[in-house]
């Protein structure tokens, strides 16, 4: 893994194949395509401030896919867990990065895709979701609790 690659905010190297972290600068997203990784799954909605402008330009000048799965953070939907959910299942077998701001609703989002389609238990979804929310000065909230509970189901 390049000192770039873990330069990335919140950088965790899930498996072989998956990758989540916060926001990556444009160069950061070099070093995600040259350590392998073919696909981007953005959860970061383009209008926020630390939102990365062109970031699909630049991915796709990178040759890699990419997928836009835009979550308000204050309002995670139902629907946006089930696009990631349709997005992850197809791309099994493939290297992803997924990224948001922190790498909070992509742990949240990631540890409930595992325990629906790869036989995680609650302990390992909520040992993902620990690493990022539980060591920051933002704490889960209970909108963020509830739907987490909700995708759960």
């Amino acid at each position: 893994m390049s000192a770039t690659l873990n330069g990335i905010k919140n950088f965790i190297e899930i498996s072989d194949l998956i990758g989540t972290a916060g926001q990556p600068t444009a160069d950061q997203f070099h070093a995600v395509r040259e350590s392998g990784y073919g696909v981007v799954v953005n959860l970061l909605p383009q209008e926020q401030d630390n939102a990365l402008k062109g970031e699909a330009d630049l991915i796709a000048n990178l040759g890699l896919a990419y997928h836009y799965i835009p979550v308000l953070w204050k309002a995670p939907k139902v629907e946006d867990f089930a696009a990631f959910c349709d997005v992850m299942q197809k791309l099994q077998g493939k290297k992803v990065f997924v990224h948001c701001a922190m790498n909070m609703r992509v742990t949240a989002f990631y540890s409930s895709y595992a325990m629906k389609h790869l036989g995680w238990t609650h302990t390992q979804a909520d040992d993902l979701v620990a690493r990022i929310w539980a060591r920051g000065d933002y704490k889960m909230d209970d909108t963020w609790r509830a739907f987490i509970e909700r995708i759960r189901q």
